[in-house]
């Protein structure tokens, strides 16, 4: 029978606390901007992944850019890449003027550590501990602490996720970054958060994002800086939200477990240690062709699946950039497909979409 409600990929779970929050806040006589309520949604993220310091920004791509940006980055600088990853990551590294290294990832689809140590003279490591898995993520940081080479943790994927040492995505390396758009962990609709415990790359970070102000309210400017501050609005969900990261974990691990019944010949769910939170759900075909195939067979039953990220080599714009060998990532993007992930997924939806996935 064909399923006629639609499935959307992935939607964001508001709840009636969130709403009672903003709407709180709202009639606080706040001035809508970036101001105490902020700073107590930078503590609490802080304190929930064991970080000194950290600053909102209006996304995770900022939240990049001006990582870089505060630990002196700049000008044909060598920052490894991993070859898969969010547009984001790279375009990051290219608006802060410096040169992009694209590494290949291996099975676990993070950063291969055996290829990043090839590449000679590099200032900075981006780790992405894509789609929550952080294999090799320790390995990496001991690298870069041997080599004196910036470690960026681009986590946007990860919130909720460890390492095997039981360290939080988050907290790893010299500057770690959170986004919360509306099909992240939690949301605050756009926003993003930058982590770190040297206080002078938290001061940099500061500066920066409000102006390079001399003093506040005063017009007078110690140096570059840009508006990249986020509301008080915005930061009273992301608290609310926040608050019930617990449930909100069980539950996408709750979500994980129903897909595990998926049982094909032609498609395997994505596997995970105990320790690591999928972001997305996704599944791996034998090839292409059979990833397409999926693809079209849930949409004709009104279900949204996703495309993995191609490879950023595979990018017309990205082709003179500077790169290791790719094989790895450039293969395996084609047999991947993200499943619809949304927290708010119900049990007769997930039985759905596995029994389409089983019956081919």
């Amino acid at each position: 029978m064909k399923n006629n409600l639609r499935i959307n990929q992935v939607e964001p779970l508001l709840t009636n606390s969130d709403i009672l929050a903003v709407n709180k806040y709202l009639k606080s006589g706040g001035w809508l901007t970036e101001h105490n309520v902020t700073k107590t949604f930078e503590n609490n993220i802080a304190h929930f992944v064991n970080r000194k310091f950290a600053t909102a920004v209006p996304n995770g791509t900022i939240a990049i850019y001006l990582s870089l940006l505060a630990a002196g980055l700049g000008k044909n600088d060598k920052v490894a890449v991993p070859n898969l990853t969010m547009i984001a990551t790279i375009n990051a590294v290219l608006w802060a003027g410096a040169k992009p290294v694209l590494v290949d990832v291996d099975e676990s689809l993070c950063m291969s550590p055996e290829k990043l140590r090839s590449i000679k003279n590099l200032k900075a490591v981006i780790y992405v501990p894509l789609n929550g898995r952080t294999k090799n993520g320790i390995e990496i940081s001991k690298f870069c602490k041997e080599k004196s080479i910036l470690l960026i943790e681009d986590s946007a994927h990860a919130l909720g996720s460890k390492y095997f040492n039981g360290k939080k995505c988050g907290s790893l390396g010299d500057i770690s970054i959170f986004s919360f758009t509306p099909h992240k962990l939690i949301t605050t609709g756009q926003g993003g958060m930058i982590l770190c415990d040297k206080k002078s790359i938290y001061n940099n970070l500061q500066k920066i994002k409000t102006f390079n102000r001399k003093k506040d309210k005063q017009d007078w400017h110690e140096g570059f800086g840009l508006n990249f501050k986020i509301t008080d609005i915005q930061s009273s969900l992301g608290i609310s939200q926040l608050n019930r990261i617990d449930e909100i974990i069980k539950n996408k691990l709750k979500i994980f477990n129903l897909y595990k019944k998926i049982n094909s010949n032609k498609y395997k769910l994505g596997t995970y240690s105990d320790y690591e939170l999928p972001w997305f759900f996704e599944i791996f075909s034998n090839n292409k062709k059979d990833t397409d195939e999926l693809f079209y067979l849930l949409k004709s039953n009104n279900i949204e699946a996703r495309y993995f990220y191609p490879a950023l080599s595979k990018q017309k714009y990205l082709n003179k950039v500077l790169k290791t060998d790719l094989n790895y990532s450039e293969k395996i993007f084609q047999r991947l497909l993200w499943l619809p992930s949304s927290n708010g997924l119900s049990k007769k939806e997930q039985t759905l979409i596995v029994d389409i996935i089983n019956s081919v």
